[in-house]
């Protein structure tokens, strides 16, 4: 799991979904969640890196997790099907998201995703719970996938 985590992560760079530290990504454990470091650049991160931590937030093996660990914990939590989480910050979803708006099926690939459009929660404080709360309640809502905006 490590490895996929870690491939996942330098992959995100590479295709420009994510730049130096920014976006992190986890995957669900048979006794919590393994999940990116915090503030660290992806080509810095090796194997050992990753954080492994329970569904309380206690960091059971690693560093620092992620700032964003309590959304990637609480989407877990509230999406049991779901194995895996992915918070990009592309230039275009940053876009999308600093104009508050929700994005509308214009695609085919929102509809076979799961949801009739891409929702834009409201702007909170990275690291925050408060930041986990509108993402996870629109995720536990979503059929399919989990697309939320933000800005």
């Amino acid at each position: 799991m490590r490895q996929q985590l870690l491939d996942t992560s330098r992959q995100l760079v590479e295709l420009g979904l994510n730049r130096g530290s920014s976006g992190n990504a986890s995957v669900r454990l048979a006794d919590g969640m393994l999940i990116t470091p915090s503030a660290l650049p992806v080509v810095e991160m090796t194997l050992e890196s990753m954080v492994r931590m329970d569904m309380d937030g206690n960091v059971l093996q690693g560093g620092k997790p992620s700032s964003e660990w309590r959304f990637h914990r609480d989407i877990l939590t509230a999406r049991p099907e779901i194995d895996a989480v992915i918070h990009t910050h592309s230039i275009y979803a940053t876009t999308i998201a600093c104009l508050r708006k929700d994005v509308p099926p214009v695609h085919y690939m929102i509809a076979l995703a799961g949801g009739d459009n891409i929702r834009c929660t409201p702007y909170t404080v990275f690291g925050e719970q408060a930041l986990s709360n509108p993402r996870s309640k629109h995720c536990a809502t979503a059929r399919r996938a989990c697309w939320v905006t933000t800005a």
